[in-house]
C-alpha cells in the first residue's frame, strides 16, 4: 500500500519557529520543540533512522522532511533578520523566547498521566535546572572568547557540528550556544549568508551524526522512564530562562518586553494546546 506525503503548512511553521531559535545563542530549539507539542514525535522520528524499515521510513519521514525544510528555510531566509532583532532590538527578542518557554510548562506537565511529584521527581527537576545552570557559569568566559573565528579546518567544523546539533535536540542546551563555545558560530552564520558550501558540509554532516546519536539514547530513557524523563526536562527549561534571561530593560523597551514576553506566552499555548 503506498504512503501519500501530505503537505502540513503548520508542521512547516514549526520547523521555521525551532529553526529560528536555534539562530540565537543561549536559546535551545529542543526547548522549543517541547513548547511546540513536537519533542516526543521528533526523538522518535530521528531516533527510528538508525533502524530503518519500509514502515517506520513512511512514517518518521514526511514528518522529518517537512520540518527540516521549514527549519533550513527560516535559517536561510532570516538569519540576517534575527541577528538584526538580537542586536538591535535584543531584550524584545528574547523576552519573546521567555515567554514561549513558560507557557510551555502547562505542557510538559500534561505529556504524562502519572506526573505527581516525589522525592526523586524534585530531585531529577533539580538535575536538570543544575545542569543548565552549570553551564551558565561557564557562559561569559565563553562568550568572551568568541572573536567571530574564521577557522575553517574541517574537522573542527564536523565536531562543532556534531556536539551543536547534539545539544539542539536538548531541552535547555543551546546548539548555537555550543558554537559559540567552539569558537566557529559566526563562521557559520557567515557562510550560511554567503551560501560557503565548502564550509557547511562538514559541519552538516557532523550534525546528522549528533543528532541521531544524541536521540537513540533520549528515546530509550522517554520509553523506560516518561515521568523521570519530563521531571528532568522541566528542570532544564525552567533554569534555562536564567541562561537567557538578558536584565531587566528601561523605558519603551520594557513595555515592549512586557509585550512580547505575553505574546510569547500567548503563542505557546496556542501551539502546544
Amino acid at each position: 500500500m503506498a504512503h501519500r506525503w501530505e503537505l502540513s503548512p503548520v508542521l512547516l511553521a514549526k520547523g521555521a519557529v525551532i529553526g529560528v531559535a536555534n539562530i540565537i545563542p543561549g536559546v535551545s530549539g529542543g526547548t522549543i520543540a517541547v513548547v511546540l507539542g513536537l519533542y516526543d514525535r521528533l526523538v522518535e522520528s530521528i531516533s527510528s533512522l538508525t533502524r530503518p524499515s519500509r514502515a517506520s521510513l513512511a512514517t518518521h519521514l514526511p514528518f522529518l522532511a517537512q520540518l527540516t525544510f521549514g527549519a533550513l528555510c527560516s535559517i536561510i531566509l532570516l538569519s540576517t533578520v534575527m541577528d538584526y532583532l538580537y542586536t538591535e532590538h535584543m531584550h524584545p527578542t528574547v523576552f519573546f523566547f521567555m515567554g514561549l518557554i513558560i507557557g510551555s510548562v502547562p505542557t510538559i506537565i500534561r505529556q504524562h498521566t502519572d506526573m505527581r511529584p516525589s522525592a526523586s521527581n524534585i530531585a531529577l527537576l533539580a538535575v536538570g535546572a543544575l545542569a543548565i545552570l552549570s553551564l551558565s557559569l561557564v557562559n561569559a568566559d565563553i562568550a568572551e572568547s568568541e572573536t567571530g573565528s574564521s577557522n575553517g579546518d574541517v574537522a573542527l567544523l564536523f565536531v562543532a557540528g556534531m556536539a551543536g546539533a547534539a545539544a539542539m535536540i536538548v531541552p535547555g542546551f543551546s546548539g548555537s550556544f555550543m558554537l559559540v563555545a567552539l569558537g566557529v558560530y559566526w563562521h557559520l552564520l557567515e557562510a550560511v549568508r554567503g551560501g560557503d558550501m565548502l564550509t557547511l558540509i562538514p559541519a552538516i554532516a557532523g550534525g546528522l551524526v549528533g543528532i541521531i546519536v544524541v536521540s537513540r539514547g533520549l528515546e530509550v530513557l522517554l520509553h523506560r522512564y516518561p515521568a523521570q524523563f519530563y521531571y528532568c526536562i522541566l528542570g532544564l527549561i525552567i533554569a534555562s530562562l536564567y541562561e537567557i534571561y538578558p536584565g531587566i530593560p528601561t523605558g519603551t523597551v520594557l513595555v515592549a518586553s512586557i509585550a512580547t514576553l505575553l505574546a510569547g506566552v500567548a503563542v505557546s499555548l496556542s501551539l502546544s494546546g
